[in-house]
């Protein structure tokens, strides 16, 4: 039994599903190269393993760090593209880090990228504009005078920001700081002097200021790679989530009342023969099996019943006692039969998808029924 489903009872909607990876550089080894110069072929001799640093470097440059002003060439995410040489900012010597696209699927999901340089303090992540920075962000102190307050620091487009501290202790790391027109409380987690660096729980955010948190280098999500730039690193471990796009239909099967409600029960129905049973001769099959006679029956019509007698009570069961005997219906049946499995089927006729109920439901004729049916690809 077949019924046609209109276009308007399908729905599809896709959405992104994403699953977490592990990879370290036992995995994965750094690639590291500098920006030399010379001819193409004098760096080509630059080799680690199987990879001519040389000519990769030159590849990456051109590929990533190009002048792209036009966004349909581009490659990866910025922020803002017309800040585009600020975020993709190169340096002497890039570490390159290429994960396979089994691992990455689709692209690294954006924000879910963490590095852990085991050799030095910092633990990299992304920023979901495809650049690296410190999982806590970092600044340059260019100057600090706690006898006047004072305190200048660099962002990584090299603006300097002047401003003054109120209050800062050393036991929590609270500091009451003040740019612009705009005084904040500032976590600090570090304030190294020999390294000129200020490290905050969160990012600066003053009023009318961008205070731009240091960039190590970039992720290119769509690709898998990430690079560092002048920051060696060789042991490390990446936390990061693919990304795979779901794609789901759902089928809405309407059962409208006295459909699909022919039981199979060969206690439920009448069998009409063609004519009388008749035997074939079946030549032998297989070496395991010698010819023999079947029997064959042709079937003329297949009918319901009109009447059905239970075992339990008297006569009852038939279409004409449904309304009056359902409520305690002793057979169980009415000749009703159990919905179990629902299959779908293309134009061409093949079964595309089946679906099991998890409790057979009783196809009552005077009902209607909706089933809805999801699956994914």
């Amino acid at each position: 039994m077949i019924k046609n489903i209109p276009k308007s009872a399908v729905w599809k909607k896709s959405f992104p599903v994403y699953k977490q990876f592990t990879v370290s550089n036992s995995d994965y080894e750094v690639i590291s190269g500098s920006l030399e110069t010379g001819s193409f072929e004098t760096g080509s001799f630059n080799k680690q393993g199987n990879v001519y640093t040389h000519p990769l470097i030159k590849s990456i440059i051109h590929k990533y760090y190009g002048d792209h002003s036009n966004p349909f060439t581009m490659y990866g995410v910025v922020s803002d593209i017309g800040n585009f040489r600020n975020e993709r900012q190169t340096g002497s010597n890039a570490y390159v880090i290429s994960i396979d696209q089994e691992k990455y699927g689709e692209g690294i999901k954006k924000n879910s990228l963490l590095l852990t340089d085991h050799g030095n303090t910092i633990v990299y992540s992304d920023d979901g504009s495809g650049n690296i920075v410190s999982q806590y962000p970092n600044y340059t102190i260019n100057s600090i005078d706690f006898q006047t307050g004072d305190i200048t620091i660099t962002d990584t487009d090299n603006e300097i920001f002047t401003g003054s501290i109120a209050n800062f202790d050393v036991e929590s790391g609270v500091a009451i700081l003040t740019f612009g027109i705009d005084t904040d409380s500032v976590d600090v987690m570090v304030l190294d002097f020999s390294e000129n660096r200020l490290q905050t729980s969160v990012a600066l955010d003053f009023d009318e200021l961008e205070i731009d948190e240091a960039r190590y280098g970039n992720v290119f999500y769509a690709d898998g790679t990430v690079i560092l730039w002048d920051n060696p690193i060789t042991n490390y471990t990446a936390q990061y989530r693919s990304t795979k796009t779901i794609h789901e239909t759902e089928v809405l099967v309407q059962v409208k009342a006295g459909e699909f409600n022919f039981s199979q029960n060969p206690s439920a129905v009448d069998v009409t023969l063609f004519k009388t049973p008749y035997e074939f001769d079946i030549s032998q099959p297989s070496i395991h099996r010698r010819a023999h006679k079947r029997k064959i029956k042709e079937i003329l019509d297949i009918s319901r019943k009109e009447e059905y007698y239970g075992t339990v009570g008297t006569s009852t069961g038939s279409w004409d006692d449904y309304d009056k005997y359902r409520q305690t219906d002793p057979t169980g049946s009415y000749l009703a039969p159990f919905i179990t499995t629902i299959a779908l089927y293309d134009d061409d006729g093949d079964m595309v998808a089946v679906a099991k109920l998890p409790t057979p439901i009783k196809n009552l004729p005077d009902m209607d029924m909706n089933f809805i049916v999801r699956f994914d690809t």
